[in-house]
């Protein structure tokens, strides 16, 4: 194919004057159309076109100028730009005469006047405030914008394009340009070669081009660079944040070479510095963000590039298990790459697999990390994995343009001098422009996609904020309604016992010093009963019911003179919101109401020995029954009121499992990993489960999950984990459909599972703790809460 374009026409097959031949010779650009109404009516359609809307290119094609939109060509036609001293552009329209093709007649306000060249009549032609100049000469149809240029082509002085004109072919439209200019970050043009053509395909969902561009002339061109190196594959994208402007990666197979290529291109006398953390170096990207850039190299051998690298490394942080160093060779990429690198000079350094990463900001560090451990890195883009398909294997260079800076990538590919004046088109999310080089030429694929109404990451993770607090958190962050908005916020203390309320974009709302640490889980409740959430939790000596803003709601707190020694639960029989908060003193069970008062119908004579688990209450056969555990081993199984319900007459060693339903029998599983099966007559079976000392047990929302070490079985379906230490499993409902959390604490790995057993797409992602799942009502999405660093509660979200 790439040969294809550059074969001459056969005069044998058609002894006509050949378009070719009428275009100016200094010719920057010309365009091959096959159909030039059908190409008018696709760039008008096509959205990423729309944004070249600055371009002189755009001005010809779009039918704003003039002239050009009356024109009605039924054979292929030619469009030259060209470039006069002032450096304004002009254009010449050449294509095969019919009766059809210019038609001014019943056209009103134009303005026609005959002019004599030689043995040849010109028209000038006035319309609107565009000036055209038309001559007819051996069936060609000539209409240019400068009348100079055209006495000189019908004189043959400047006739013939010396560039590599493109044959007529299938192709829509065909792009000749000479000395291309490559834009590279910052708007840095660089000559790229001597010639370029592209095939170009214009539809309503994107635009795609292949084609070549050479160097022939003895002026040293960027492509020249690559001469004597094999094309690599792109792998950089597999850490490559989403949210990046753009992006220029560049691959070699001989660094030394490459290097020395470069120092000649550059006209550079001395040998650049440090081209040892080099030698193991296959790609390397220059990517831009908001707030600041960043270089990634991938090495063949990490620990060669390790010690290349160390004499300019000193430590500085650890973020999320990854070590940041200070970087103390600021320039060294400049100085050897450019101008493929001309402005990034990184601060910091550090390693994710074999990926060395420089950034510019402790920011920019961080959000490499981030996305790393998310999985919300480039190469899991659905858009970019479509992309791709369209682009070669391996490249040499790869151009990447993203989000509102998609126009610059369409720009750099369809018009001459690029214009970066506008942003993209909403609906494009990625630009890539590909360069393989191959002997003494190079392939060129390009791809702009249009991306659909869906977003980039869908079905994937992202994160939507890290929030850190002055202390360390204690406990776990937990979701709390916001009925105002139909969102989640998040509540979570600290080690210095304050107690936050942080909003669904991360900001903390407010902070309340409690002085004593919350005992377990913290209770969503409505005991207004009227849709406004409060917080219900104990401390050791107090009753909490906070309001969304922190204050006390009245009568609490409840003030206790023994101490609470288990977490509070909540009651709800009916679902009726009339609440009972069960407090656990020692021996003790006490119920209190929505107004603090002790619940004077429950008439529990209290445990014979210490109570070992928060109370819990189970509904079954449409009977209640309040269960508590004492540290002797008897389970006490109650009625509302606190009586003996159930008879249970054996002794248990209960563990940390709270006692689950199945079926019709209540479950307790002992330290001893026995799993005790309790019928609602007291007969107890009893079965040794052959389990590891890390087992965990649990039904919820008629989901059943186990853990054994790695072995995790999810309604029997048997997941393997990887091996590591991990979080008892938790079960979420979310959105109609059941999900499964589970923490690796020692890579720090959050993996959520469905209830049929796969994995979600995206993970695992980053945390260090027991994971929650949460829906907010008035969105599709799904929120996935866990604490990061210390001091970090990430929120993430699934698409």
């Amino acid at each position: 194919m790439a040969f294809s374009l550059f074969l001459a026409c056969d005069p044998e097959q058609d002894t006509r004057a050949e378009l070719e031949d009428f275009v100016p010779d200094n010719a920057s650009t010309v365009l091959s159309i096959t159909n030039y109404e059908i190409l008018r009516k696709d760039l008008q359609q096509n959205a990423a076109f729309k944004s070249l809307k600055n371009s002189e290119l755009y001005r010809l094609l779009s039918g704003e100028h003039a002239a050009l939109k009356l024109l009605k060509p039924r054979s292929r036609s030619l469009l030259s730009i060209h470039r006069n001293d002032n450096s304004l552009p002009e254009f010449a329209f050449i294509t095969r005469l019919d009766s059809a093709v210019f038609k001014l007649d019943s056209l009103p306000n134009i303005i026609s006047e005959k002019l004599s060249y030689g043995n040849t009549t010109l028209d000038r032609i006035s319309i609107e405030d565009q000036t055209v100049y038309k001559a007819i000469k051996d069936s060609v149809l000539l209409l240019f914008s400068s009348q100079k240029m055209l006495e000189e082509v019908l004189s043959g002085k400047n006739a013939g394009y010396d560039g590599e004109i493109p044959i007529a072919g299938e192709a829509e439209l065909i792009i000749s340009r000479n000395a291309p200019m490559l834009s590279l970050q910052d708007s840095v043009n660089v000559p790229l070669s001597s010639h370029q053509i592209l095939n170009v395909t214009i539809a309503s969902g994107g635009i795609t081009a292949s084609g070549v561009t050479l160097n022939r002339d003895t002026i040293p061109r960027l492509i020249d660079i690559f001469k004597g190196q094999i094309p690599q594959q792109n792998t950089i994208a597999s850490v490559h944040p989403v949210d990046a402007e753009s992006s220029v990666t560049f691959t070699f197979n001989h660094p030394d070479i490459f290097l020395n290529r470069l120092r000649v291109h550059r006209k550079d006398s001395v040998s650049s510095r440090a081209v040892a953390m080099f030698e193991t170096i296959t790609e390397i990207s220059d990517i831009k963000f908001e707030d600041g850039n960043a270089i990634v190299m991938s090495s063949i051998d990490a620990s060669l590039t390790n010690e290349a690298l160390a004499p300019m490394l000193s430590e500085n942080t650890v973020f999320r298990d990854v070590e940041i160093y200070d970087f103390s060779n600021s320039d060294v990429f400049i100085e050897n790459f450019r101008p493929l690198i001309s402005k990034t000079s990184p601060k910091y350094a550090f390693q994710i697999e074999h990926y060395f990463i420089f950034s510019e900001s402790m920011t920019t560090a961080e959000k490499f990390i981030v996305a790393y451990k998310s999985n919300n890195v480039l190469a899991n883009t659905p858009n970019y994995q479509k992309s791709v398909r369209e682009l070669a294997s391996a490249s040499s260079v790869l151009l990447m343009h993203f989000n509102k800076n998609v126009y610059k990538g369409i720009s750099n590919v369809l018009v001459e001098t690029p214009d970066y004046t506008a942003d993209g088109p909403a609906s494009y999310q990625l630009s890539a422009l590909q360069y393989s080089y191959d002997r003494n030429f190079a392939h060129v694929n390009y791809v702009c996609l249009e991306a659909g109404k869906t977003r980039q990451i869908t079905g994937s993770v992202a994160q939507v904020f890290s929030t850190k607090l002055e202390a360390d958190l204690l406990g776990e962050a937990q979701f709390f309604t916001n009925h105002r908005t139909g969102g989640k916020d998040i509540v979570v203390q600290d080690m210095g016992n304050k107690l936050h309320l942080i909003s669904s974009n991360g900001k903390i709302l407010w902070s309340k010093d409690l002085r004593e640490p919350v005992l377990g889980k913290i209770h969503e409740v409505d005991i207004l009963r009227n849709g406004k959430k409060q917080l219900a939790f104990t401390t050791k000596s107090k009753l909490y019911v906070l309001d969304r803003n922190g204050n006390n709601v009245s009568p609490f707190p409840v003030n206790f003179k023994d101490e609470i020694t288990q977490p509070l639960s909540v009651f709800d029989y009916d679902n009726n919101r009339k609440y009972r908060f069960a407090i656990v003193q020692g021996r003790e069970l006490l119920l209190y109401d929505s107004k603090g008062k002790n619940v004077k119908g429950f008439n529990f004579e209290g445990a014979t020995s210490d109570i070992v688990l928060p109370a819990q209450h189970i509904r079954m056969s449409n009977k209640d029954y309040i269960l508590v555990a004492e540290e002797n081993g008897k389970l006490n199984i109650l009625s509302r009121v606190g009586k003996s319900r159930i008879t249970v007459n054996k002794r248990f060693k209960f563990s940390n499992t709270p006692i689950v339903e199945e079926g019709s029998k209540f479950v307790v599983i002992t330290s001893e990993k026995t799993k005790e099966s309790i019928a609602q007559n007291g007969s107890v079976s009893s079965q040794k489960l052959n389990v590891s000392t890390n087992y965990s047990f649990l039904i919820d929302y008629k989901t059943k999950v186990t853990l054994d070490d790695n072995l995790l079985r999810i309604n029997g379906k048997l997941v393997e984990l990887p091996f590591g230490i991990y979080t008892q499993p938790r079960i979420y409902r979310a959105k109609g459909d059941n999900y499964i959390t589970v923490t690796e604490t020692q890579e720090n790995k959050v993996f959520v599972y469905h209830a049929s057993g796969e994995l979600m797409t995206g993970f695992p992602v980053y945390g260090t703790s027991v994971a929650e799942i949460s829906s907010p009502d008035r969105s599709r999405t799904i929120h996935l809460l866990v604490r990061g660093e210390t001091n970090e509660v990430i929120l993430y979200e699934l698409q």
